[in-house]
Order: structure tokens, then sequence, then C-alpha cells
């Protein structure tokens, strides 16, 4: 098949205007991502006479808005540029369709001759079968005839078998042979049928334009001046996006020690815009300008008064325990002002090396930023959430970046060990990571509640409520686990829960959000019960719970 060439007229023949055109080449120096789009800048470097010059980037994004395509020039050496030394005249783009060279129409023609030629040959073959099939059924019914024939002679009492024999035979054989033409045919029409296929399907090709589309950048450029000049071209590109992903990785350099965190950020980039970006600086911002500016809607609200009911009712519902985060690390006290928290600010980071990009809408990872921080170990259980002891990392943001949410690659002892979640992270902050459960310890969680036990001449109602956890270490080392049960917070008078610390595994008590903890010395191969036992009381008028 011939190689695609650009077939496009312009709109104007730009070599018979006066200026002279020049090749600029301009590769992608540096590209701003965002949420949806992407900003893309590309630079070169030029030699320019005096007067008027028309310079062609070629290569550039088909789909790149037209409305946000910019350039700038600047005399080498020079910072900013001076109008009245060298100006852009004007800078637009030009697309092209990629279309077969001139010689499809002749591919075409003989394509066409050769289906109808086939074609011409599977009538045949068609026309042939039906004449078999017909052969074979008439032959059927002569055997039917003479079968039927011999019956009638033998009830006359006339035998002729071996004439019979004879004209039987002959029957069969005729009729073998018609049968045996008539498979053969069958496999010839499909072969002929399949070779036909083909010749539409390479036809289909040979019409079909390319939807894949080029485009060129002109720019205009007036110097006072013949010298080295810097232009630049800026334009904004859909079909390009970026999300934060992050890899931890814990490594031990003495065993028996704490670890150390490995932590290192990357931009995934996708991108789809008809041109590659090699080798150039990337920014990821966290702007997103699609959302746009809207005000907030408004709606009437109607009020109702109703009688107060005489019972009360109580629901009880989860709520997750809100907090600002771990904390920051603690550093040293300096006689200058804290500075103001610009953590809703929109930020844009700068990948640490350059990078390439392929427009295949496949991901490709940037590095951002890596850092390394002491870590805290320690095992977790929560088993209301989850029976199973899961191993916790406790470390500090020490990168002078932020750590954005997105999902973390989790590596330990040489190996991936799973996926994990982290919100935004500032700069100094302290954060943790689970790192999935323990293998070797079991846990069991059980719930007993005691009968309702309503006092005499009281209007209250009480019931116990008697949780049992038990863990067993089945390593040979020891563990160290730290245990976190709830109690239900009450909000109304009507309903109090009290602790029986008398009951408590270690009398322990809860603390304001009602999260009673332990710390529990596991030996190896043993196994212990913790018990948290609480009481519920609540007021005769009190349903629902």
């Amino acid at each position: 098949m011939p190689e695609p060439k650009i077939v496009d007229k312009p709109s104007e023949d730009l070599a018979s205007l006066g200026a002279l055109i020049l090749d600029l080449k301009a590769p992608v120096v540096e590209v701003t991502v965002l949420e949806d789009r992407a900003h893309v800048v590309r630079r070169g470097v030029v030699d320019l006479h005096g007067g008027i010059t028309r310079l062609r980037v070629r290569g550039v994004a088909p789909v790149l808005a037209d409305k946000t395509l910019c350039a700038s020039v600047v005399q080498a050496g020079q910072k900013t540029t001076d109008t009245t030394r060298e100006q852009i005249k004007d800078v637009r783009v030009k697309r092209a369709r990629l279309v077969l060279g001139e010689d499809k129409p002749e591919q075409r023609r003989a394509l066409e001759a050769e289906l109808e030629q086939q074609q011409r040959v599977l009538e045949a073959q068609r026309a042939r079968h039906e004449q078999l099939r017909g052969e074979q059924a008439a032959l059927d019914g002569v055997a039917d005839v003479t079968v039927t024939d011999i019956g009638v002679d033998v009830s006359y009492g006339e035998a002729a078998p071996e004439a019979w024999l004879q004209l039987l035979a002959q029957i069969s054989g005729q009729e073998e042979a018609v049968r045996n033409q008539r498979l053969a045919l069958e496999f010839d029409i499909a072969e002929q049928e399949q070779l036909i296929q083909r010749l539409r399907t390479r036809m289909a090709v040979t019409a079909t334009v390319s939807d894949a589309a080029a485009a060129e950048v002109i720019v205009e450029v007036w110097a006072a001046a013949a010298g080295h000049y810097t232009v630049q071209v800026d334009y904004v590109v859909p079909g390009a996006c970026w999300r934060p992903y992050h890899r931890a990785q814990l490594v031990e350099l003495v065993q028996g020690k704490e670890p150390l965190l490995h932590f290192a950020s990357e931009g995934c980039v996708w991108q789809n815009t008809g041109e590659d970006w090699t080798d150039v600086q990337f920014i990821f911002s966290t702007e997103r300008p699609s959302l746009g500016m809207e005000p907030p809607p408004l709606s009437t609200e109607v009020l109702h008064a109703q009688r107060k009911s005489e019972v009360l009712v109580v629901e009880a519902r989860e709520q997750e325990v809100q907090t600002t985060g771990l904390g920051v690390a603690p550093k040293q006290r300096t006689a200058e002002l804290p500075g103001i928290d610009d953590g809703g600010e929109a930020l844009k980071l700068r990948s640490t090396t350059k990078a390439s990009v392929p427009g295949d809408g496949r991901p490709h990872r940037v590095p951002l930023m890596a850092f390394t921080s002491p870590t805290s170990i320690e095992s977790v259980l929560m088993p209301e959430l989850a029976e199973a002891v899961v191993l916790k990392s406790s470390h500090v943001n020490r990168s002078q970046l932020p750590i954005l949410a997105g999902p973390v690659d989790l590596v330990r002892e040489g190996g991936f060990v799973g996926r994990s979640s982290l919100l935004f992270i500032a700069p100094g902050e302290n954060f943790a990571i689970g790192w999935g459960p323990d293998g070797a310890v079991r846990v069991q969680r059980s719930v007993e509640l005691a009968k309702e036990d309503r006092g005499v001449m009281s209007s209250w109602v009480t019931q116990a409520h008697v949780v049992k956890v038990k863990i067993s270490n089945l390593a040979a080392q020891e563990r160290t686990v730290h245990v976190t049960e709830r109690v239900p917070v009450s909000e109304i008078e009507k309903l109090r829960i009290e602790v029986d610390t008398a009951a408590t595994s270690d009398k322990q008590k809860p603390d304001s959000n009602g999260f009673v903890h332990w710390r529990l010395e596991l030996p190896a191969f043993g196994r212990k019960t913790l018990e948290l036992r609480y009481l519920v009381r609540k007021h005769g008028d009190v349903v629902g719970i």
C-alpha cells in the first residue's frame, strides 16, 4: 500500500505572497498539564532578515484550540521584546487530512475488475451446483420407481434377480458420482466466497480516507534588522490529563530496628492530542478551569408547625470523627511570624527531570518528588471494622512539596504487597500508611446483649452490652497490638451510656469520642481475651433503640 501523504489545497497560495517562507524547528519544550487539558509551549531559534518573514511550524496538534494560539519573538540575548525592533504580525493554524497517493484510483480499478471476474466464476459454480442437485433428486426418484416396479413384478410371479441387481447398482453408481461432484463443488464455492470477501475488504480499505489529520502553524514575523531570534508558540489542547500517583517502600537497614520509608510521587499523564511530547519539562497544575464560577442555586423552603410528640424517638447513626490530620513534625522556634496557610491554593508542581509522553492515550509516569523519612511501626486492631491486625507506619512528609491525594503502591521486603490511598498531606505534616493484615494473628469478636432490666418503681430501663475480643498469636515472635473499641455516645439526657470499668479489661475508660484503647502484649504462640462492658440506660418514653 502506498505511503500516506498530505493532500490539501490551502486557502491561499503562500508562495505567491511576497514574504519568505521558512520552516521553523520549534520542538515542544514545556507542557503544563491540567485536569482535562494542557498548555503546550514550543520554542525555536531562526535567523531572520529585515522585514516580514513567514515561519512554518510543522507537526502541531490538530486539536489545538484556535483562540488560544499565540506567538512571541525576541532577539537572542534579550529577555523582553521591543515592538519597535520585532513584532508578531499574524499567527494561524492550517490543517490537512491524510489520504492515499495518486495511484489509488488505478489500484481500485484493478480490484473492481478482479472482483467482477470472481463473481462470474461464483455464479457459474452456483448454477452447476443447482444442476447437480437436480440430477441427484432425479436419480433418487428413478431408484424409488425401480424398487416399486420390482415389487410389482414379484407380485405377478416374475423373477429376474440378476437384472434387478445390475439395474440398482447402475443407479447407485450414478447417484454416488453426482453426490461427490456436488460436495466437491460446495467446497469450491466456500473458497470462492472467501476470496470475494477479501477483495471487498481490500476495496473498502482503498476507498476509505484516513481520519488522521495534520496541522501546522504559520507565524508572520516582522523584524527591523537581520539577526538571531527566538520564536515561541503557545496553545492549549484538549485530550490530556494527569493524576497524582505515589510509591511507598519500607527499607529495613538494621534487623530489629525501625525501618525507613522511601516515598516517591509521580504525575501520571494521559494524552492523545496527535503530537508527541519528547524530552519536555512538565508542570502539573491543580487548577480546574472547567468548573468556572456559578452562583449558588436559590430555592424556597416551607416551614411547617406540628405538635410535639409525647414519645422521644432515638436513632443510632454512624459518625466519623473528623480531624485535621496527625499534626506537624516538631521544629525549632524562631523569631519569625508564622505564614498564612495556603492549603487551599492552586499548586503548580514541576517535574524533577524532563520526560517523554507519546500521544498514544496510555498512562505515563513522570517523577515529581521523593524523600526518605524515619518510621515508627505499630500493629493496630479495630475489630468492629475488621477482624484483622493491620501493620501501620507513621512518618513525616520531609519534602518541600505537598503529597496530593491519590493511590499509593506499597513495596515491602523487595516486593509489591498492595495498594492504598492518601489524602492531602502538607509539607512537614505527619501521616500514616496501612500495610495490610498480619497473617500470624487471628481475631474473633462477639457481642452479647443482656436482658433488659426495669427497676421497681423506676421509669428507667437498663441493658448490658458485653463485647469480647479474642486474639491469638500463631508466630514465634512477640506481638504488641494497639486495640481500639468504641462505645456509643449519647446526645440526649434521657439516654445514658456508662462503661462498667470494673468488668472491663484493665479498667480502661473511653475518651470524649467514645473510644477505648488497650496496648496488648502477645507472647509467642499466646492468646488473650479483652472484654468491654457498658450499660445503656434509657427512659421509659424513649423508643427506637
